[in-house]
């Protein structure tokens, strides 16, 4: 028999109920001039859920939100399982059709979105209009769409009780509390599901992670939609912490935060290594910037980012994990004696992924192809495995998928990666991105993570992405695509002699390219995408002068 006094369900929607009670009138979210206590955002949830049940949504419905970061998407975490729903965040810089085809494929008929959003997607709002299946709520406006499918909540909150407590609707901790769609850098996406315990655990670990309180500040430069906001919508409410939003932002807006930063105490921020890297352009004393944790993730960050952070007295955290561990799953935990290396050896050390992180429970392996775990030598390539907690339930609707990815009890990343001596992981590559380079002795396996620290290093250079172009059955060639500074004057002579001086001659490009690397929202690399322009770039003017090098051997 179940003892009811000491079980409890475990779910990321009891944050705000406490923190609702601990801290009524403390400032819960500043948005543009504007800020709302705990005491309202309790309130405003429990309406919009009460909002959603009342347009029928019922226990373990998918309900879509398509919103930039605002504090309605902050909302919308907490009403949507406070309704018995799924929350399904939807990517706000896809195209009308692809939407309509993630909407239709998860089954949301409620969808919760932004007044801004109706124009900007007028193609996808009017198909939903015109089959009279959908209900869309607009979550900041108070006046009429002209579609008959929406409504204001803005407009009709007042008319619903906030009486109802956001987690008395849960039937079981295990049930979906989040789809997520993914497709990394190629392939389709698949909506990765996973459990209120998981949610709930994933942001007490995040807690940890960033040494999160109730006095810290934490400033929106992720994208919210994405893996829900690494979980800090959750881990922010959970010990009653102020957060600071641009609205309408999807990255880091160096304006806004700079005005922040100087009129309050900010502590905490987090997103992609592309957007840690504005911190530079900062025009704040190092004085201002000392003490910050910044949190990096879904790309390696560069030697010369962390170098910069270190400068800066700003605490990067370099962790690691997928859509499929909720987000931060890996976390490189600095040792008391690092201080005592070399700049350079603390920069290696902290370019590692790390250990599995607290609420991770160890759960974390590289092995070979025959399953057995690589030996600690820094070199032996094997693939991430990892499970605990807080690993997805599967792939919705999607039984292969799942099969494939989840199994013997462990979640297949696809990543490889070598362990070191002391325990700690780096990731290499992708399995399916995996470089290989034909050399007079036979085939290497080439880690495009490696070059591209390497190539990271040289002067202008602001980005870089490492692919492999088939040439025949037989031979491949290396491609380095670049984002630089000067781009009329940049030396790829002086680039090549550089990796020459510090890679074997077989890691070093073949081809070096300049563009604007195709990135999805959060800063990964759609190597697919890239590998397509190159194969176009190469084969119209394979060595024309400036914008590619040909580097001979």
């Amino acid at each position: 028999m179940l003892n009811l006094h000491c079980n409890t369900f475990l779910t990321p929607t009891s944050f705000l109920e406490r923190s609702g009670c601990v801290y009524p009138n403390k400032i819960a979210l500043e948005c543009d001039g504007f800020s709302i206590s705990y005491s309202e955002l309790l309130t405003r949830c429990r309406r919009l859920a009460a909002v959603l049940r009342d347009l029928g949504v019922n226990y373990g419905d998918r309900i879509g939100v398509l919103s930039h970061n605002s504090h309605h998407m902050i909302e919308a975490h907490f009403s949507i399982p406070g309704a018995g729903g799924v929350i399904v965040s939807l990517n706000p810089w896809l195209s009308d059709e692809v939407l309509l085809r993630q909407i239709e494929f998860c089954g949301c008929h409620v969808l919760l979105t932004q007044e801004s959003l109706l124009n900007r997607f007028k193609t996808l709002f009017n198909h939903l209009e015109s089959t009279g299946k959908y209900s869309v709520v607009v979550m900041d406006a108070a006046k009429s769409s002209g579609l008959d499918c929406v409504i204001n909540f803005e407009y009709i909150q007042d008319h619903y009780e906030g009486d109802n407590p956001l987690d008395e609707y849960l039937l079981s901790e295990q049930d979906p509390i989040a789809l997520n769609f993914t497709s990394g850098t190629t392939g389709e996406p698949k909506g990765v599901l996973y459990s209120h315990r998981a949610a709930y655990l994933h942001a007490i670990g995040q807690v940890l992670m960033l040494e999160l309180t109730a006095k810290s500040h934490y400033y929106w430069s992720l994208p919210m939609f994405h893996v829900n906001g690494w979980g800090h919508m959750w881990a922010t409410i959970a010990v009653g912490c102020v957060q600071h939003i641009a609205s309408n932002a999807n990255g880091l807006e160096l304006n806004h935060l700079e005005t922040r930063i100087k009129k309050f105490p900010i502590s905490h921020l987090a997103g992609a290594p592309r957007l840690i890297k504005s911190l530079n352009c900062l025009k704040l004393p190092i004085s201002q910037l000392s003490g910050l944790t910044v949190l990096t993730g879904g790309a390696a960050p560069s030697p010369e980012l962390v170098l910069n952070m270190m400068n800066k007295s700003i605490r990067l955290i370099h962790q690691y994990g997928l859509n499929e561990t909720c987000g931060p799953f890996v976390v490189c935990e600095p040792q008391d004696d690092w201080h005592l290396l070399s700049q350079k050896q603390q920069v290696e050390k902290q370019l590692r992924q790390g250990v599995a992180a607290i609420h991770s429970a160890g759960g974390v392996r590289v092995v070979d192809v025959d399953q057995n775990d690589v030996p600690r030598d820094g070199k032996t390539l094997g693939e991430v495995l990892m499970r605990g907690n807080t690993v997805a339930i599967g792939y919705y609707n999607n039984p292969k998928a799942t099969e494939d990815s989840f199994q013997d009890g462990w979640f297949h990343s696809g990543d490889l990666a070598v362990v070191f001596p002391d325990g700690y992981i780096e990731i290499k590559d992708r399995k399916k991105d995996l470089v290989f380079v034909n050399t007079d002795y036979g085939w290497e396996n080439v880690s495009s993570i490696e070059i591209e620290h390497i190539i990271s290093e040289f002067p202008h250079v602001l980005d870089v992405s490492v692919i492999s172009i088939p040439l025949g059955e037989e031979d491949s060639v290396l491609v380095a695509c670049l984002e630089v500074i000067f781009n009329d004057s940049f030396d790829f002579g002086a680039l090549r002699e550089f990796c020459l001086a510090k890679l074997p001659e077989y890691k070093v490009p073949e081809f070096f390219l300049t563009t604007e690397l195709p990135k999805t929202a959060t800063g990964k690399v759609k190597k697919h995408e890239l590998t397509d322009w190159v194969r176009t770039k190469l084969k119209v003017e394979p060595q024309s002068s400036g914008t590619v090098e040909r580097a001979l051997i």
